[in-house]
């Protein structure tokens, strides 16, 4: 991954590939059958996808009958490898997938309420992700939007910004270094498919190709005083300015990349950048928060890690909110009536180290300060105070 760091941004691309991908099952059905050479199949995803910085997501768009018709001994080994291979997640909308799972697997499902029944119970445990959203198109966690039925979209690359720096950032200069690496990783494409070293199953396409537009800091950026109309005026200008000067499409949305927090928080406190008001002083490191909600390393309640300011919501595809719990919440209280702009959410009852591990901010390993871990929406830890 190639790797630019500029005055309050973060630019990630590929070198010789894109940085990230999505296509359906049938786009890839018509080349290799899954019914009839299942192994072929999955080598192209698994391929494609180790070599994508930011993975590829494969969009069930089929029946789930492909994988019941397959033999049990392939059907088993199959389903495990599909999920549990880096790099590539699955996305589905038919409550059926939930026979086909025995473990934590890679796999997100779509659909406006939270699951219930077996599905739910798999949710709830950790093993899958929910992506609340209608029907009529998938919204891609950490990637872009796709259409309902659509050939495989590919991004160039992600621009990562605090919230607070949009509004001192020219766009025509962000729009001229997007273009230039355009530029470059298209030349390196367009060499690799010169050789014979892509998968003519998920066929790039230039005009299907478009920019991640991300920003984090939202805690700092509340901490400051301003206010989310303001951001969402903010974000709202600067991708309509991106889409027109570089004619593709781009999809703004969310970075809970701690490392590029940890980076750009550094970067503003070292050169005296006027985003900074709100970042920690020493001797805590001069991070910025990943996403907009609180910090999921945090000892904090449920509510504040997958919040989501409502200015945004129609603006920006939501980052996934990982919420660590002590035990596997209980199927009662974890059905209460979520806000239109709830994020995507993955339960982590097994205490699992959200990673990276960076020694400045270690995360936390048994200690829960929450009183009631059986609710989703929990009181602030400072109400008695």
């Amino acid at each position: 991954m190639r790797r630019q760091e500029g005055r309050g941004y973060l630019l990630h691309t590929g070198d010789d590939v894109p940085y990230a991908g999505w296509g359906g099952v049938r786009a890839l059905d018509a080349s290799f059958s899954v019914a009839t050479a299942p192994w072929e199949a999955l080598g192209v995803l698994a391929d494609l996808a180790g070599r994508l910085p930011r993975g590829f997501s494969l969009l069930w768009d089929g029946p789930v009958d492909w994988i019941r018709d397959l033999p049990p001994e392939v059907r088993l080994g199959w389903w495990k490898v599909l999920t549990h291979t880096r790099g590539l997640t699955v996305h589905v909308r038919d409550e059926a997938f939930a026979d086909l799972l025995r473990e934590p697997a890679r796999v997100a499902f779509h659909a406006p309420r939270m699951p219930l029944g077996e599905l739910g119970l798999a949710w709830r445990q950790g093993w899958i992700g929910w992506v609340p959203q209608e029907s009529g198109s998938w919204s891609l966690p950490g990637k872009g939007a796709a259409a309902e039925t659509e050939s495989p979209g590919w991004l160039w690359g992600e621009l990562i910004l605090p919230l607070g720096a949009v509004e001192h950032q020219d766009p025509a200069d962000l729009a001229r270094v997007l273009e230039d690496a355009q530029a470059r990783s298209e030349k390196a494409i367009s060499l690799r498919m010169e050789a014979g070293a892509w998968p003519m199953a998920l066929p790039f396409q230039r005009r299907r190709t478009g920019w991640r537009v991300s920003f984090l800091g939202g805690r700092e950026w509340q901490l400051s005083g301003a206010d989310w109309d303001r951001a969402a005026r903010a974000v709202r200008d600067l991708a309509s300015h991106l889409e027109k000067a570089l004619r593709c499409p781009i999809h703004p949305g969310v970075s809970a990349d701690p490392r590029a927090a940890a980076d750009l928080g550094r970067q503003a406190m070292n050169e005296g950048l006027p985003w900074r008001a709100a970042l920690p002083l020493p001797p805590a490191p001069p991070s910025f928060t990943p996403a907009l909600a609180a910090d999921p390393r945090d000892p904090v309640s449920l509510e504040s890690r997958c919040a989501f300011p409502r200015p945004l919501a129609d603006l920006l595809l939501p980052a996934e909110a990982h919420l660590r719990v002590p035990a596997v919440p209980s199927k009662a209280p974890s059905r209460p009536s979520w806000p239109p702009s709830t994020p995507a959410i993955r339960w982590f009852p097994r205490h699992p180290p959200l990673r990276p591990l960076l020694p400045e901010r270690p995360s936390p390993a048994k200690d829960y300060p929450l009183a009631d871990t059986t609710r989703v929406l929990q009181p602030s830890l400072f109400d008695d105070m």
